[in-house]
């Protein structure tokens, strides 16, 4: 998995989208449009706020099950994520930081997707 999100990540996809992109891959799907909409979520929806990662994964969840996606998947995503990086904010996460980005931005890409698929029993 590592592998895969630093091909993507050189490929020029940020977070949001490789989520994106591994979910429809694990789905056995493309959808161009889709993940080129979901730049609009990265670095915080571009205003370092909520994390493109964790806003990219309630998507992903509402597109595989979009009722249990409101009332159980993205609440638990949400506390996990939390619990887990301590922040949702990507500023607090990152501070815009070059050098955090490319050794956190990673692990919090491949520890979000790995919770993904646990809900998801992929």
């Amino acid at each position: 998995m590592e592998m895969r999100i630093q091909e993507l990540m050189l490929e020029g996809y940020c977070c949001s989208q490789i989520i994106m992109i591994l979910g429809l891959e694990k789905l056995g799907k493309e959808n161009p449009d889709l993940v080129k909409s979901m730049a609009g979520l990265c670095k915080g929806m571009h205003l370092e706020k909520t994390c493109g990662t964790l806003s990219a994964g309630f998507c992903l969840l509402t597109l595989v099950d979009p009722a249990r996606a409101q009332t159980t998947y993205i609440p638990e995503l949400n506390q996990w994520f939390l619990d887990t990086f301590e922040s949702t904010e990507c500023d607090e996460l990152v501070r815009d930081d070059p050098a955090i980005i490319a050794s956190l931005c990673p692990e919090i890409i491949r520890a979000s997707f790995d919770k993904i698929s646990d809900m998801m029993e992929w």
